[in-house]
């Protein structure tokens, strides 16, 4: 880069980085951070540092700053007059001020607990602003992730695909640091794809030297209690000599692991920079005092105002080879007591808000694209960006981490909701549009409705956010309603399932050919007693649709039936227990009764796939799939959490940060090896096993009639702390495959990991995967349990996997937050619901163990119901005026949207990630192959798909340009550092298969367009 500042050979060049790490939320929420509130808590006014940095940088053209927190910056950047935004384009376009990540959330995301998904958005909303706002100079060629608490492959590959040329971060392992640094090994190539993108996902990585602080004794903030550099020899407090030496001395001791004669410093922390001329003046002196050293004392040592920009760049001049890391930077400790793995679960309930929240989300966008026809009204473009903000800013690796403060984290979740209405508003419109699509000439132009279409229920979308409780006010309340259901999924889903809470059980389902089959089924006693749910829901209505259309609106009706009566045989028989059991049951049986409970019981659906149990205990005996039966028991334990008070390593307490058990290498006690309650419900959609194992733990395991999927609905709390003692409860589904201790996770909800150290908690986030074969390809027997939300997970034993669910803790770790990580809502502990799914595949099951791949994406896209009443489909050519009453029968055919037309065009191995408005001319479009190589014999091949049926499938669209993943740097601009491997690598080839006037997406390959209409 041309604006970086001159090095000097055969010298230690010091690359002195001023920075500021401001966290959007962690102590303080992100306002009070902003503003400066709240300041007791802790010192921190982001404000005041970017006015305080910009009149310093202005002083000396030698002087630079990096910032990385674009949601921060965009605040400031609005209230600044034209004058001000001049002047900093100007220390922009000079590389004074240089951007580094640019994510929206700031300094980077967690890499534990986001989505891939959610890491995509939130770094393009960022990365496209700075673009938009200042050009190819504010274009961030580094990311920095120098607080997180551990890294992920994945997170790296994302990196690659966005071109950045390298990676830098603060926390690593202890023995892993201290072997690099013995090993001069602090900077290698990450080969972040090894098995699928090959060198097109190297990044360079460099693990910072003292995480992203200054050296001990040179912290020059106005709140640093380290001495200023006195140069006056005239005054008692001089000091000059004394700093200089020492300086040299770091200096030369930091380059010592890195051997390229550079070296990064960072000179900064945590909210510095509000009085930014203490840092800059006394580092003007440091700089010129030590280079003086280079004249009068033959120093080595060469400092200079540098960016980890410019210090990349003179790593990659040195040509030095690099060794390559394949795995992940999970999990890290910082001390032999201190494993950062319990915030992998922390706060179950925010980071299940999150990923809905997500979900919500993409279907905003696309319908925001999709329902006005490639071109939305500002205001609906303005609308999904205030629910993009909050999502991304939820990506914060102290928000979806679990790891703030309580009254933080409470912001988290009102940001998220407020946004979410800012989208229900987006989908509301989208659904009535499509809905009344022949009335789309009332108002061409706007691509709005008449204003008597914003009125009255009758003619609005409620979108139930809580049916994880089983809460809907308008299915409670609506006697004759409509169920709209939008497909995300760029294809067909085939035998889905709606459930809608209802008040009554008595209940008929329209559909577009006719009446639909429906069940009527019990909520269990435990949820209605949730503390704080407020229903009126006794029930839950469910029905199945042998397939729902692609990026589609699919309708039904739902009528209360006046004609059956509550006490028919039919609703009886739904709502009868056909078996019941449990330590109440048994102490209560005659000794017949008894006799007969002791048989093994078994659940099975149409699909061949069966459940069994054991009678006695009420627990899960073993699962059958095709000609195999596999042994799998599933209960739910509890670890007590280390009471300590952090004097010394041996006395770290477990908290937000930290899992540490009671007892080192203790294995979790059983919450009850019998439950006290079971009942069985049958129907001909779904038969459920209801039980209760205490009165703080209950779950529902569901095999639904054409399904390869057990789904188990767990809900724990509040959790007992009575005795004093916290508690970390887990669930373990355990079996007899032989495993040889070693299992995969995901990283970050798209590759699979091969893990195996069991005993170590890893990061889990879509799903989990033992196999009695290592290499999954084989297509051996193999267990998956997917989740509905981040969690931390093992397997500590031969053919387990564990899975951490809740935490309540009464003791504070010791790194920041300041309290036990001890929720409450509604004057109790904090109740969590939460879904997993089983799937048997492999050898014998008739399903391939690849199948985990499409279950996933179904759960992280679900379908979106929005509940209107039944008037909002019975229009004709006069019910858009307003009191307008038709008897009609409601219009229930599907409604397409203007992508429908890409399920035909876009291969099943092919998934649309992402369709958003950038504004009312232009969308992004994302297209990802979401199969590794070797993971299935047809979906792991290479696709190609025709631009001009893409075209066609895309109505409007005048051109299509391939941009890099975050959408702010066309892919034909793209030019990355090349770095030189220690040793050869295998499936290093980058993708190079160019078919003219075609796309072609090789496995786990992302392709981002920018589409002008």
């Amino acid at each position: 880069m041309k604006s970086c500042p001159k090095t000097k050979a055969g010298y230690i060049n010091v690359h002195l980085v001023p920075h500021s790490h401001d966290d959007v939320g962690w102590l303080k929420t992100v306002d009070q951070y902003y503003y400066g509130d709240n300041n007791k808590i802790q010192l921190g006014a982001v404000q005041y540092t970017l006015d305080s940095v910009v009149e310093e940088l202005k002083k000396s053209p030698d002087r630079r700053f990096i910032y990385v927190e674009s949601a921060f910056f965009w605040r400031w950047w609005t209230n600044q007059d034209a004058e001000m935004q001049e002047i900093v384009t100007r220390l922009v376009n000079n590389g004074q001020l240089e951007f580094i990540l640019g994510g929206w959330v700031m300094i980077m995301n967690d890499e534990a607990c986001s989505h891939y998904n959610s890491i995509i958005d939130q770094m393009t909303l960022g990365l496209r602003f700075l673009n938009e706002t200042f050009g190819e100079c504010a274009r961030p060629k580094v990311a920095w992730q120098i607080d997180p608490f551990g890294h992920s492959r994945e997170q790296a590959s994302l990196f690659a695909q966005m071109g950045f040329d390298g990676l830098f971060f603060g926390r690593l392992d202890y023995q892993d640091k201290e072997f690099r640094k013995q090993n001069k090994d602090m900077e290698m190539i990450w080969s972040a794809s090894p098995n699928n993108l090959g060198n097109a996902s190297w990044l360079f990585t460099g693990a910072l030297y003292n995480g992203y602080n200054p050296p001990d004794g040179y912290c020059f903030d106005i709140f640093c209690e380290d001495d200023p550099i006195n140069d006056d020899p005239k005054l008692s407090g001089y000091n000059l000599v004394e700093k200089v030496n020492n300086f040299i001395n770091i200096a030369q001791d930091w380059a010592e692991p890195y051997d390229t004669g550079h070296v990064l410093m960072t000179m900064g922390s945590d909210f510095q920079y509000m009085a930014a001329h203490t840092w800059y003046k006394n580092l003007d002196k440091l700089i010129k005092y030590v280079n003086r050293k280079q004249i009068t004392n033959s120093s080595r040592v060469n400092l200079l105002y540098s960016t980890p920009s410019c210090y990349l760049q003179e790593v990659n001049k040195s040509k030095r080879p690099l060794s390559v890391k394949k795995d992940d930077f999970f999990p890290y400790a910082s001390d032999p007591h201190a494993f950062w793995t319990g915030y992998f679960s922390s706060r179950p309930t925010l980071k299940y808000f999150v990923q809905k929240a997500n979900n919500f989300l993409q279907v905003c966008k696309q319908l925001a694209v999709g329902a006005f026809n490639g071109h939305p009204p500002q205001k609906i473009v303005d609308s999904v960006r205030d629910f993009s903000e909050p999502v991304g800013i939820a990506q914060h690796h102290d928000a979806v981490s679990g790891t703030a403060k309580q009254h933080v984290t409470d912001d988290y979740s009102l940001r998220l909701t407020v946004g979410m209405k800012s989208c229900e508003s987006v989908v509301d419109k989208a659904f009535r549009k499509l809905q009344h699509a022949s009335l789309n000439e009332v108002q061409a132009e706007s691509n709005e409705f008449p204003r008597s279409f914003s009125n009255g229920l009758s003619t609005t979308y409620e979108f139930c956010q809580l049916l994880n409780i089983s809460v809907c006010t308008a299915s409670e309340t609506m006697s004759d309603f409509v169920v709209s259901v939008y497909n995300p999924l760029a294809r067909d889903l085939q035998n889905a399932y709606i459930r809608i809470p209802v008040s009554s059980p008595l209940w008929d389902v329209q559909g577009q050919s006719g009446l639909i089959s429906s069940q009527i089924v019990n909520i269990p006693q435990p949820v209605l007693g949730i503390p704080g749910r407020r229903s009126k829901a006794l029930y839950e209505l469910v029905f199945s649709v042998d397939s729902l259309p692609g990026l589609s609106l699919s309708n039904f009706q739902i009528r209360k039936n006046t004609t059956e009566h509550v006490h028919s045989l039919k609703i009886k028989s739904q709502l009868k227990a056909i078996k019941k059991g449990g330590r109440v049951i048994h102490s209560s049986a005659s000794n017949l009764a008894a006799a007969n409970l002791r048989e093994d019981f078994m659940i099975k659906n149409s699909n061949g796939l069966a459940i069994v149990f054991d009678s006695i205990t009420g627990l899960l005996k073993s699962v059958i799939k095709g000609s195999v039966e596999v042994p799998v028991e599933q209960n739910f334990y509890f670890y007590l959490g280390m009471a300590g008070d952090n004097s010394k390593f041996e006395k770290r307490a477990s908290g937000a940060y930290i899992f540490r058990p009671n007892t080192t290498g203790s294995q979790p006690s059983p919450i009850t090896e019998r439950v006290f309650s079971y009942q069985v419900y049958k129907g001909s959609h779904v038969t459920e096993v209801h039980q209760v194992f205490t009165e703080w733990i209950s779950q529902v395991i569901r095999l639904y009639d054409k399904t390869d999927l057990v789904e188990f609905e767990w809900m724990i709390g509040p959790v007992p702390v009575e005795d004093n003692y916290g508690k970390e409860i887990i669930t373990r589904y355990s079996t007899d495959i032989p495993t040889k201790g070693v299992f995969f996770t995901d990283a970050n909800g798209r590759q699979l990991k091969h893990e195996n150290v069991s005993g170590n908690y890893y990061p889990v986030n879509s799903r989990m995967v033992i196999s009695s074969n290592e290499d999954l390809s084989q297509d051996q027997l193999s267990l998956v349990v997917l989740n509905d939300r981040a969690q931390g997970g093992t397997s500590m034993n031969d053919g387990e996997i564990e899975l951490m669910l809740h935490r309540r803790l009464l003791f504070d770790d010791a790194f920041g937050v300041g309290e036990p990580l001890n929720e409450t809502a509604y004057g109790t502990g904090l109740v969590a619901r939460g879904k997993h799914w089983l799937l048997l595949a492999g050898e014998g099951t008739g399903v391939p163990i690849s199948k985990h791949r499409e279950a996933a994406q179904n759960i992280f896209m679900d379908k979106i119901m929005g509940f209107a009443d039944v008037s909002l489909l019975q229009h004709n050519e006069y019910s858009f005026m307003r009191n307008a009453v038709s008897t009609r029968n409601p219009d229930l055919s599907a409604r397409n949207t203007m992508v429908s037309g890409l399920v035909q065009v876009l291969p099943t191995n092919v998934h649309l990630l992402t369709l958003e408005p950038v504004s009312p001319t232009q969308f992004l479009l994302r297209l990802e192959h979401f199969y590794e190589k070797r993971e299935d014999p047809v979906n792991s091949e290479p696709v190609t798909i025709s631009l001009e049926a893409l075209k066609q499938a895309l109505p409007s669209v005048k051109s299509i340009m391939e941009t890099t993943l975050g959408g702010n740097q066309w892919i034909e601009d793209l030019k990355r550092f090349e770095w030189i491997p220690r040793t050869v690598q295998e499936n290093a080839n980058e993708h190079v298969s160019v078919v003219q006037g075609a796309i072609v997406l090789h496995p786990m390959e992302i392709k981002t367009f920018l589409v002008n209409t």
